[in-house]
């Protein structure tokens, strides 16, 4: 049935999207159970012939098709969903860890403002430092990787004590598309 999917694709482009990664064999297995379903065989040849001669049978497998579509984006946004459900928990037991330590008065409770502080000197000092130092010969390489790693945790740090507007915004986002009827 290998040989449909293109036909498939261009019945139902929309399941295109879900014919690569982690599930798309899957699909690719659906695709063709539902083209075997419809046109009633599992040659090839005849299951292109009986759609291209009866428009009818290919106005079914393009609902049928779509269908399998739409179930694949629902599932993808509940994946979507759970993921992002397990990141806000997290960061939600952490800050909770965070105020239970500094309720029973331990001094663990200083440590992500100590590690927060390292971070942003330690990026601000390597930044300064590439600002006006003369590089040696072939360290740009190391010194960029560096200031890469450095300004991800420096973001991290930030988005943990002020927030991340775009972690907000895709948690935003996601909530609207899993509600019915929500477009995106």
């Amino acid at each position: 049935m290998g040989a449909l999917i293109p036909l498939a694709i261009s019945l139902a482009p929309e399941i295109g999207k879900f014919l690569f990664g982690s599930a798309g064999e899957a699909t690719a297995a659906a695709v063709a159970k539902v083209v075997q379903t419809v046109t009633g065989t599992s040659d090839d040849a005849v299951a292109q012939q009986t759609i291209d001669s009866n428009p009818a049978v290919a106005a079914q497998l393009r609902y049928q098709l779509a269908a399998l579509a739409a179930q694949r984006e629902q599932e993808a946004r509940k994946a979507d969903l759970d993921t992002l459900a397990a990141r806000l928990k997290d960061v939600s037991d952490a800050r909770a860890q965070t105020v239970e330590l500094a309720k029973s008065g331990s001094g663990v409770q200083w440590a992500p403002a100590v590690v927060s502080f390292v971070v942003l000197v330690t990026f601000g000092v390597v930044m300064a430092a590439a600002l006006t130092r003369t590089l040696p010969l072939g360290s740009e390489t190391v010194l960029n990787m560096l200031l890469g790693t450095l300004a991800a945790m420096a973001t991290s740090t930030v988005s943990y004590w002020v927030g991340s507007s775009a972690g907000s915004a895709q948690k935003t986002d996601l909530l609207y598309r899993s509600v019915p009827g929500g477009t995106g």
